[in-house]
């Protein structure tokens, strides 16, 4: 075994050594070095915050669930100690996402952030500070899985192996499936709504600007960037590149310490100040705030969409037409209206899969038959109308190559993936100083961490 270096060693064994030590009836150890893999350590506090975010999702943990969990984070940990060593970097913006998300998720789980809070036993800010470092290093060692990854691509012959050698009463049963093609009207912000938001936001910008309103203040009153509301509306140490062109224009048209002017990105109306800048490098707090629909403009996107479905009934004009001529959504107006399921980036959606109300649009619906116009919502909460065809239905079958290929690649590479995984581990594990706490005496793990154990003794 190879170490990264004898100093690091001589402290982590030491620092190992320090939680197996018995301690005064009077003393109780509240935290520890639990593992050490490369430069990288695992305190006895990560290994409780992973067990508290599985019993968040009411899963049952037991000793051998904990052990697992110990071995996913060694795993990480031998990740992240080598995406260092070749220099791979995360944002802080993708931090604070992640960080962002995750809290979203805590807090829908629980019901509340008080709930939260009680839970777990500190403020929303206080889990923020202690976990984004943690969040840092997943990401990180996430991005070095793949770039391992990068190269695993499966061949045909490959995929029709698999499936010859997979008994057939083992192959899944696929539900009906669908495919289908949108029409969609998205209400246009008006120039009139635009510009009372900017005219709003200038005024914030000026009472920010002359001391009358703090940053801080502005931000979490009136931002609608959820990565940064919560922390002075700032961004820290962002490379050049990682925000939109728009953005950062701003910042670096404007003196540290400077505020720019209100301007536009496609997220909505911003105004930011600089804090620092050092060659492409840059740290700014900004508030957003993003147009509302005007509800009378929805009410005549629906007037549009009724003359659009009496011209497909009578047959004045096709579908495809009128998804170039009419259709605001991008993404499906582009493919003549065709829907791609970003499972797997194919058409087919399970009807398991699809949103209540767009399955009751199509299931009465012949093939290349067209839906009345119904007014939904989108994942902002705002309303459009769509008119959906259905352009095929697939019955519940066995999966085969012939109609499920991407199923049986996903399922190809994945194996792949595992195999070269664990030919990285084994060929790094042993590259790198590794040492775990004896208390993981009687662990199974899946890879041979167990020999790493700082103990004279093994069960």
């Amino acid at each position: 075994m190879q170490f990264t270096s004898s100093v690091t060693a001589l402290l982590s064994l030491i620092l190992l050594g320090s939680t197996s030590i018995a301690q005064p009836d009077s003393f109780q150890l509240l935290d520890g070095i639990i593992g050490v893999v490369g430069d990288e350590i695992i305190l006895h506090s990560e290994l409780e915050e992973r067990i508290f975010q599985e019993k968040i999702q009411g899963k049952f943990i037991t000793e051998d669930d904990e052990c697992l969990l110990f071995e996913d984070m060694l795993f990480e940990k031998l990740l992240l100690h080598h995406a260092k060593i070749d220099s791979l970097e995360i944002t802080d913006a993708e931090v604070m996402d992640e960080v962002d998300r995750r809290l979203a998720y805590y807090i829908s789980m629980l019901g509340s952030v008080e709930a939260f809070e009680a839970e777990y036993g500190k403020t929303v800010t206080q889990w923020k500070d202690d976990f984004g470092k943690p969040i840092r290093s997943q990401l990180l060692a996430q991005k070095m899985q793949g770039q391992i990854n990068q190269s695993v691509r499966s061949t045909p012959a490959e995929v029709i192996e698999y499936y010859e050698n997979t008994p057939k009463d083992s192959l899944p049963l696929i539900p009906e499936e669908i495919s289908f093609s949108e029409l969609v009207i998205q209400p246009q912000i008006l120039e009139s709504e635009k510009q009372k938001l900017k005219n709003t936001l200038d005024s914030i910008r000026n009472l920010v600007a002359e001391g009358k309103l703090s940053m801080t203040l502005a931000a979490t009153r009136f931002s609608e960037d959820p990565g940064s509301k919560y922390k002075g509306g700032c961004y820290k140490d962002v490379r050049r590149g990682q925000f939109v062109p728009e953005f950062e224009a701003a910042v670096f048209d404007t003196q540290v310490g400077g505020y720019s002017d209100v301007f536009e990105t496609d997220f909505g109306f911003h105004f930011l100040k600089v804090t620092d800048k050092r060659g492409e490098q840059y740290s700014a707090c900004h508030v957003l705030m993003k147009p509302k629909i005007n509800v009378l403009e929805l009410e005549r996107n629906g007037y549009k969409i009724d003359s659009v479905y009496t011209s497909l009934l009578t047959g004045k004009t096709t579908f495809d037409s009128a998804v170039l001529e009419y259709s605001t959504k991008a993404s499906s107006a582009n493919q003549r209206g065709q829907v791609v399921n970003p499972r797997d980036g194919g058409t087919k959606f399970g009807v398991d899969e699809l949103d209540p109300n767009i399955y009751f649009m199509l299931d009465p619906l012949e093939i290349g038959g067209v839906s009345a116009p119904m007014q939904l919502i989108d994942e902002d909460g705002n309303g459009y109308w769509t008119i959906l065809r259905l352009d095929a239905r697939y019955e519940a079958h066995r999966a085969n190559p012939n109609e499920d290929y991407a199923l049986f690649q996903s399922q190809v590479e994945n194996d792949l993936r595992l195999d070269v995984m664990n030919k990285w581990v084994e060929k790094h594990i042993v590259q790198t100083y590794v040492r775990l706490d004896n208390q993981f005496n009687g662990c199974e793990f899946n890879m041979n961490w167990d020999e790493y154990i700082w103990s004279s003794e093994k069960k």
